[in-house]
């Protein structure tokens, strides 16, 4: 039986459900069953009846996070059914998706499995705690059993349901892991009013998974019910974090994760972040480039020491007073919770300069910097109409822009081109692209015209995004300029 139950006009529908359910068997007549009921004296030919839930009442919302937690055997996933059944009764809380509804081809791609595009792809793997770029590019029969379990919650969130009901939820997870996919799945699922239903016996997710209703199954009928009213909170693995200073050898534990084949040059400051004693994240300070013309747009007075005093006084003026951030790295384990957030936010004041800046392809998919508040600063590139201009040059010839980042492809679409078209690829890319996206060894190839087509391949692959430009003025030296408001930088 299922009551519908009506608040006050502002609180959303409560919906109540009550469910009753047992399980009726009768014992197969044999040697061994007659002798268990001769020694514990019960009837073998009797029909048992093993009552699991007697006039249990639960109140869902939609959108809200309802955890179950219980000793195995004792009836969450008969709760969880019988709750997929109640509920796919109400418009609220349909489509419904269950772990076990979930289908998924071995060979899919993990980037594009899920999402409408690749920043919303890059998000919602995220999100599961699969937010690493070498496991973007991996297909689902690749993947741990770990790994495939939170990619079978990415799938789930992409479907468009709006309630998910998850059984023995991140049982096959490391319990820091779990926490962390916990805490990321509550947060997911309630900015987009998604209903979450999880069942596990672990009973270390209630920090993380932050409920509105809290289940404990015990056995028999036994059942305790709690409800909440949830306030945002960060995750609990970051309660033990310490941000400390570095080394370079801390760095090197996590530059691999960085994905960058160079290493930053000019290092001025390292910080580490650790829980325990493994590091977690790392942030790196280095001299900042000497012409940036997003920072003389925010900084005018930058100019102004230029005309008046000479190049050499602005570059003097620069290498004291700023720093470019040139590497966060954190973890794939505990990426989404805010670590990236923490490194910038608690360490920029440490770093002893009234001015931090930093270029950023990634921060259109992970506005972190934002977050640690940095200021953006909108700009144009010159360089931006050439790369543009190539790009469209080179697609009227065949070439698949989408992916030209990978060299492989690029090499399988020169082999398609006759003498005449290669060289004029080649004589584009010296003309427009030398001194901006080529590696010198390649640029001199190109000139020296002593090229080959794995050359041109690479050459494409280098084209690089626009990153974002942000900064942050340290408020402990009031008497520097602040950069202008981009509100001002539009007028």
């Amino acid at each position: 039986m299922v009551l519908l139950r009506v608040r006050s006009p502002e609180i959303k529908p409560l919906i109540s459900l009550k469910i009753d359910k047992s399980f009726k068997t009768v014992s197969k007549v044999t040697k061994r069953t007659v002798q268990v009921g001769e020694a514990f004296g019960i009837g073998v030919d009797e029909e048992k009846v093993f009552p699991v839930f007697k006039d249990f009442m639960v109140e869902i919302n939609p959108g809200d996070i309802v955890y179950v937690t219980g000793e195995s055997g004792g009836g969450k996933s008969v709760l969880l059914n019988e709750l997929a059944k109640l509920l796919s009764k109400y418009s609220e809380f349909r489509p419904i998706v269950t772990d076990k509804t979930m289908q998924i081809d071995p060979n899919e791609i993990l980037i594009h499995g899920v999402g409408k595009d690749t920043a919303e792809a890059i998000e919602i793997l995220s999100f599961v705690g699969l937010g690493e770029a070498f496991l973007f590019l991996r297909r689902y029969k690749e993947l741990s059993d770990g790994q495939k379990y939170r990619y079978r919650l990415a799938k789930a969130f992409w479907t468009g349901a709006r309630t998910l009901i998850f059984d023995e939820f991140c049982a096959t997870l490391d319990r820091t892991t779990a926490k962390v996919v916990a805490y990321l799945a509550q947060k997911f699922c309630r900015k987009r009013g998604i209903t979450l239903i999880v069942a596990t016996t672990h009973i270390d997710l209630l920090e993380d998974l932050n409920p509105n209703v809290y289940i404990n199954k015990k056995f028999g009928t036994d059942v305790d019910v709690k409800y909440f009213k949830p306030e945002p909170r960060p995750c609990s693995v970051l309660r033990d974090l310490k941000i400390s200073r570095g080394t370079y050898e801390d760095y090197k534990k996590l530059a691999l994760f960085h994905y960058k084949g160079s290493h930053p040059v000019g290092i001025t400051d390292i910080f580490k972040a650790e829980i325990g004693n493994e590091v977690v994240g790392i942030i790196v300070y280095v001299l900042t480039y000497l012409n940036l013309r997003p920072r003389h747009v925010a900084l005018p007075h930058l100019l102004e020491i230029c005309r008046k005093e000479g190049y050499k006084a602005l570059a003097e003026y620069i290498n004291k007073n700023f720093r470019r951030i040139a590497r966060v790295v954190v973890a794939p384990k505990y990426r989404g919770i805010g670590l990236g957030v923490r490194l910038v936010k608690e360490t920029m004041p440490l770093v002893g300069v009234p001015y931090v800046e930093t270029l950023a392809v990634m921060a259109k998919y992970n506005p972190f910097f934002e977050h640690a508040g940095m200021k953006e600063v909108e700009y144009e590139r010159k360089y931006d109409e050439r790369q543009q201009k190539v790009l469209e040059i080179l697609e009227s010839m065949g070439l698949d822009v989408e992916l030209s980042k990978s060299k492989k492809r690029n090499l399988e679409w020169l082999r398609t081109l006759n003498k005449k078209q290669v060289k004029k690829v080649a004589n584009i890319l010296k003309q427009l692209l030398a001194g901006k996206f080529t590696s010198p060894s390649i640029e001199k190839k190109l000139k020296e015209e002593k090229y080959t087509l794995e050359d041109l391949a690479e050459a494409i692959t280098l084209f690089r995004a626009k990153p974002k430009y942000y900064i942050w003025k340290n408020p402990s030296f009031a008497e520097f300029p602040e950069p202008l408001a981009q509100e001002v930088l539009n007028a």
